[in-house]
């Protein structure tokens, strides 16, 4: 007696192959829903002030982000340890208060988003830099 053993198939296939036996559909998937979704933050991570401009006022980095493998429509949520400027947008400004910052020091600050999409999948990505601001002694004042 002979026994037939039944073709291999990927993860991805028997749920499209058999829907009624798991109880729910699976949708095929293209390369673009296969792709894992990313989201990377770029912007001002390195930000230098004098002393008495950092006790003046914020100081302020912009940040916008990229993303890979995720569907339209998106939504856009900026946290950080910060003023940020607008939330939902795709760039952003972020304000850092450094007053009482001294000459020599160097603070880090988090700057994070989320980016979740719409629709059946609804993945939700974050993503984060680290933001460090060095404050240096005032130049001394030149004379003419």
């Amino acid at each position: 007696m002979s026994a037939m053993i039944p073709p291999q198939h990927s993860p991805l296939e028997v749920p499209q192959m058999y829907p009624s036996q798991y109880g729910m559909h699976y949708p095929a998937l293209d390369g673009a829903e296969l792709e894992q979704p990313k989201v990377l933050v770029r912007g001002d991570i390195r930000l230098s002030v004098t002393e008495s401009a950092a006790a003046l006022r914020p100081v302020t980095g912009c940040y916008s982000i990229e993303m890979a493998g995720m569907q339209e429509p998106l939504y856009t949520f900026w946290h950080a340890e910060g003023q940020v400027h607008c939330r939902q947008a795709r760039s952003t400004g972020i304000a850092f208060d450094a007053r009482g910052v001294r000459a020599g020091e160097t603070r880090t600050y988090l700057v994070a988003v989320q980016v979740a999409e719409s629709g059946v999948q609804g993945r939700v990505v974050q993503s984060g830099v680290f933001v460090q601001i060095h404050v240096r002694e005032d130049s001394p004042c030149k004379t003419a």
